[in-house]
């Protein structure tokens, strides 16, 4: 076997190792959704719980992102100091961590007086250990132990959804259900530390790599938290101009669907780094091409299972969520529809260029658009005017990238197949007119 092919197929196997890891995560997430969906039937319930997700994801997901996301590439260019990145990282992850359990704290005395402050408390607690845990799966990561990452992923989210529907299941409140979980994510913070315990020594803090890295991921943070704060964003004008039922109900519909993004986020993590190698060595064409045939897997795989969610999404949320959320299948159906923008990779190039700021403009853009429609369309159409203002955003946002790619010389079709997207394109759009 050639060396180049040998690669790839090293590349390939990275990249289904990590879908599946964010495929269990994302599974686990659902399995809770339903579960609280055919247990608790009182909206109220489910939309404290949903506040807490809401408010734990709006203070972890771009800082956790953005740190993992390039942690990657900060430590394959950075041959013979892999213990010292291993260890700073592992330090930034704990202190935003700690800041960030701090803060959702707060906000529950400030903003959500409402509700009981312990709650937040406890998942301060659970989100204080969770987030360093993510720092478990790219270890495994690194050191090519492909086999043991799945078999972590599939235990660890298994034993945690267990560990807070169970309680729930057998009767107890919704804060014994989040002590539980917050006790079982503090086992797997163990775990991380008896896993790298090779590693943890204050000798190897080293604060060049420490600040370097947050240099690196800091334009990768703020894009994410101007222009992935989609979720957030429109859960806060929902709660603002909308009824806590309409909240819980907008909340179940407003998914996008899960698989789609995983496996696209996944795709363009690795690939990103394999562009920047290829960069240095004046390599691009073969890595794009790589990328295009990425693309194209995604394509046939993922836009006729959108069809088929499309036309079958009424009737599977009147099975999995009961009559309460029927209505959220009409939300979720234009969430679909994003499958159209995540499946084009401008930001992976621009990631392998080092063109951050970039994205960064893009993402403001988008959130200033998602912003302003949501709230006008929210006023016109009520909740089913949101997702639409989404749609526009990220449309935009993407559309924005690829121009930027454009004028650095390279052409759309040379990672892109746009007649594949086109055709699915059209077919997606028909199919979702023909089911409002």
């Amino acid at each position: 076997m050639k060396l180049t092919e040998l690669l790839r197929n090293r590349m390939n196997l990275r990249v289904f190792s990590l879908q599946i890891v964010q495929i269990v995560r994302t599974g686990s997430v659902f399995l809770v959704s339903v579960f609280l969906a055919n247990i608790y039937k009182d909206t109220f319930i489910i939309s404290q719980y949903e506040t807490l997700s809401l408010v734990g994801t709006g203070l972890t997901f771009f800082w956790v992102s953005g740190l993992m996301t390039t942690f990657l590439p900060f430590y394959y260019n950075q041959p013979g100091r892999e213990k010292p990145i291993i260890f700073n990282t592992f330090i930034s992850l704990n202190l935003i961590s700690l800041l960030s359990s701090l803060l959702i704290i707060l906000t529950g005395m400030i903003f959500f007086k409402s509700m009981s402050l312990p709650l937040f408390i406890v998942f301060a607690i659970y989100i204080l250990f969770n987030s360093p845990a993510f720092l478990t799966e790219y270890f495994y990561l690194i050191k090519e132990r492909k086999t043991e990452l799945i078999v972590y992923a599939i235990a660890a989210f298994t034993l945690q959804t267990i560990a807070f529907c169970l309680p729930l299941y057998l009767g107890a409140s919704l804060l014994d259900a989040l002590v539980f979980l917050a006790g079982f994510t503090f086992l797997r913070f163990v775990f991380l530390v008896y896993l790298l315990r090779h590693y943890l020594s204050f000798k190897e803090f080293d604060r060049e790599i420490f600040l370097l890295h947050l240099k690196r991921s800091s334009p990768i943070m703020l894009s994410l938290l101007v222009g992935g704060s989609t979720e957030i964003v429109n859960g806060f004008i929902v709660r603002k101009f909308a009824s806590s039922h309409d909240f819980a109900l907008f909340r179940y519909g407003a998914r996008e669907f899960p698989i789609t993004r995983l496996l696209a986020n996944s795709l363009s993590i690795v690939l990103s780094g394999e562009i920047s190698a290829a960069l240095i060595k004046n390599q691009l064409t073969p890595v794009l091409n790589d990328l295009k045939k990425g693309s194209l897997r995604l394509m046939h795989f993922l836009f006729p299972l959108t069809v088929i969610l499309l036309i079958v999404s009424p009737y599977l949320y009147k099975l999995l969520y009961t009559d309460v959320f029927y209505d959220s299948y009409k939300i979720f159906n234009v969430y679909l529809l994003l499958t159209v923008s995540r499946l084009i990779f401008p930001q992976t190039i621009l990631m392998g260029m080092q063109k951050n700021n970039r994205i960064l403009e893009a993402s403001v853009v988008e959130f200033i658009l998602n912003l302003t429609l949501g709230i006008v369309l929210i006023n016109l159409f009520g909740i089913y005017g949101i997702p639409f203002a989404t749609l526009a955003a990220y449309y935009v946002n993407q559309l924005l990238l690829m121009i930027v790619v454009a004028r650095n010389g390279i052409k759309i079709s040379s990672y892109v197949p746009w007649q594949w997207l086109l055709f699915y394109t059209v077919i997606s759009w028909v199919v979702f007119i023909i089911m409002l």
